[in-house]
């Protein structure tokens, strides 16, 4: 994940579940250290 990293959208559902690929791509980021300002609990 480059300097321009974003999570994907809010309205993305998958497997029914909202927000599920977004907390993916930030737990991931969080994991290789490059989140950034993003929050990941």
């Amino acid at each position: 994940m480059g300097l321009d990293w974003k999570p994907r959208g809010r309205d993305l559902v998958i497997g029914g579940i909202p927000w599920l690929a977004r907390i993916t791509d930030k737990a991931r980021a969080k994991l290789d250290g490059t989140i950034g300002d993003y929050i990941y609990p």
